[in-house]
Order: C-alpha cells, then structure tokens, then sequence
C-alpha cells in the first residue's frame, strides 16, 4: 500500500532535515512537528521502531515508506494526532524552505498601507507604490 503523499512529505522531513532544526534551535514549529511524533509515537513500540530506522538512515527509501505507513495507521486510528500533524505542517515546511535559502514571507491581519515582501531585490532610483485609497465611511 502506498502512504498518503502528505504524510510521505511529512515522514521525509522528520526523518532529516525537521527533527535537525529541532535540535538546533529557533525553529518552533518543526520542534513542536517532531515533539508531536516522538510523544505520539512512544505509545506504540513498532511507531518508535520505524521512526528511529527512519532517522538513522533519513536516505532509506524503504525506511521512510514504512514511517510514513506509521503515520498513516496512527493518523487513522487518532483524529487527534492526525489534525494537530495537519496543522503544524504548513509552518514547519515554510521553516523546512527557509533552511534550505528558500524565501518565506509572511503577513498576518490587516495591513493600512503597501506592503512589499522580497529577496535579492536591487533597486535603482527608488520605489514608489503610490496612494493608499482611504475607505469611505465613518470617521
């Protein structure tokens, strides 16, 4: 059987580069991916098994198949687990990217202006954005 490509993804980054940046520090949401697996996983004596084969070797395409049908049977069997993974995926593979020289760009709520998100931009004789339009309407 094959596992699920999201989990697949998800045994790939735990068994190398996540469970790293954990380790190292300042990348909250691959530590609290990887404290998530390794505290679910410790229920369960075959989870910790495929897990510690898995990160022994994070290049064994066979090791990481049988993480990743880990996961699966135990996203299954814990709705739980399976939304909390769902949920700290996203930020984790943004800290996965930006390790990797990737560019992450975030902006949350609302913003009254222009906002600009880049890398490796040179400008040459300046930037403009023009006018914010103001709201009509109470005030």
């Amino acid at each position: 059987m094959t596992p699920d490509p999201f989990l697949s993804t998800v045994a790939t980054a735990v068994a190398g580069k996540a469970a790293e940046l954990a380790v190292q520090g300042g990348k909250d949401a691959c530590a609290a991916l990887v404290r998530l697996i390794r505290e679910r996983f410790g229920r369960d004596k075959e989870a910790t098994t495929a897990l510690g084969a898995a990160r022994d070797n994070p290049q064994d395409g066979a090791a990481i198949a049988e993480l990743a049908r880990t996961l699966e049977r135990l996203t299954l069997q814990d709705a739980d687990f399976a939304a909390r993974l769902r949920e700290l995926w996203p930020r984790a593979e943004a800290e996965l990217s930006a390790s990797h020289g990737g560019v992450v760009n975030s902006a949350t709520g609302s913003v009254g202006g222009h906002l600009m998100q880049a890398r490796d931009v040179r400008v040459e004789g300046g930037l403009h954005f023009g006018d914010v339009p103001r709201s009509s309407g109470g005030g």
